[in-house]
C-alpha cells in the first residue's frame, strides 16, 4: 500500500508545543503508520497571519531547524512545504533561498492578506510582488498551492500562471459551502491545467455544521469524479492543522478512508496522481 498526503501541520504543532515528531498526541506521526504502508507526507511550516516581514522568516527558520534536526522519519518519506507566502518577507528573491532549504511547495496565503495576495477570508487579488513570486516559483520548480487563496486571487492567478498549480487541502464547495472549498468552476480549471486537488478531512470543510461520517468525504470525492477529476484527486488530510472527525482522527485510521474509496480510482487518489504530478513539475 502506498500513500501520498499533500498537507499536514504536524511540524508546527510539534514545534509550538515542544513535542517530538513521534509524540502520541499528534494526529500524524511515523508511529501511527501501519506496517506495510509506504507513506510520503508533505509537511508544512505554517506561517500564522500575525507574523509578517522578518518575523515570518525567522519563524520558518526555527521550525526548519527543528525539522532538519528531528529524529529519523522512518518508515515515511517527507517533503517540506510552507503554508503562508509571508515567509518571503515581501521579496521574490527569497524564493531561491526557500528552494535551497528544501521547500518544494508554497501555499500562497492563509486566511488573511499578505505581501503576495489576499486570503480566503479577506478577499483581494495579487500584488506586483505576488505575481513576481509566482514567476520565480515556476522558474525553479516550486509548486504553487492555492488552498486558502481568495476567489479573486484564484481567478487572477489563472490569467498569468504558466504552469499547473494545486489545491493541497481543499474540498468541493458544492457539497460543503465553506469558502475554503473549491467551486466547480475552480475545480474544472485545475483539471484543465493538469493540476492536483487534495481531499481535506477537517469535518467543517466536509459537511456543513461539521461531524458526519466517511460517507460525507466520499460525497466530495464522487462529486469531483463526476466533474472529470479522476486524474487530479489526491489526499490532503490537514492532520494537526484542525480538529479531525473521530473516524479519521489520525494516520492510524487511514484504512477507514482507503476501504471506502471507489476501487477503480483508489490508487490514483492514494498516490498515483500525486506521484505523476510531482514527478513532472517538481524537478
Amino acid at each position: 500500500m502506498t500513500i501520498i498526503d499533500l498537507h499536514c501541520d504536524t511540524l508546527t504543532k510539534a514545534y509550538d508545543n515542544g513535542w517530538s515528531l513521534d509524540d502520541s498526541r499528534l494526529q500524524f506521526s511515523p508511529a501511527k503508520i501501519a506496517p506495510g504502508i509506504d507513506w510520503t507526507q508533505f509537511m508544512a511550516v505554517f506561517i500564522p497571519d500575525k507574523l509578517r516581514g522578518r518575523a515570518a522568516r525567522e519563524y520558518f527558520e526555527r521550525v526548519h531547524e527543528f525539522y532538519v534536526g528531528a529524529a529519523t522519519f522512518r518508515p515515511l518519506t517527507t517533503v517540506l512545504t510552507v503554508e503562508g507566502g509571508a515567509v518571503l518577507e515581501g521579496n521574490p528573491d527569497n524564493v531561491d533561498s526557500l528552494w535551497a532549504a528544501g521547500v518544494r511547495m508554497l501555499t500562497l496565503t492563509w486566511n488573511g492578506p499578505n505581501e503576495l495576495c489576499g486570503g480566503v477570508l479577506s478577499g483581494g487579488g495579487f500584488t506586483d510582488v505576488g505575481r513576481e513570486a509566482v514567476r520565480r516559483m515556476e522558474a525553479c520548480g516550486m509548486v504553487v498551492d492555492v488552498s486558502h487563496i481568495s476567489d479573486e486571487g484564484f481567478w487572477e492567478l489563472c490569467k498569468f500562471a504558466q504552469k499547473p498549480f494545486i489545491a493541497s487541502h481543499s474540498n468541493a464547495r458544492k457539497i460543503c459551502g465553506h469558502p475554503r472549498n473549491l467551486t466547480d468552476d475552480m475545480f474544472r480549471e485545475i483539471i484543465a491545467r493538469g493540476g492536483l486537488v487534495g481531499i481535506n478531512y477537517y469535518d467543517k470543510f466536509v459537511i456543513d455544521g461539521g461531524s458526519g461520517s466517511v460517507d460525507d468525504i466520499l460525497r466530495h470525492v464522487n462529486h469531483f469524479l463526476e466533474l472529470g477529476g479522476q486524474d487530479v484527486l489526491a489526499l490532503g488530510s490537514d492532520f494537526d492543522g484542525a480538529p479531525m472527525p473521530d473516524y479519521l482522527s489520525g494516520a492510524d485510521k487511514i484504512e477507514t478512508l482507503i476501504n471506502a474509496l471507489p476501487q477503480n480510482v483508489a490508487d490514483k487518489i492514494l498516490y498515483k496522481n500525486a506521484m505523476r504530478f510531482f514527478g513532472r513539475e517538481c524537478k
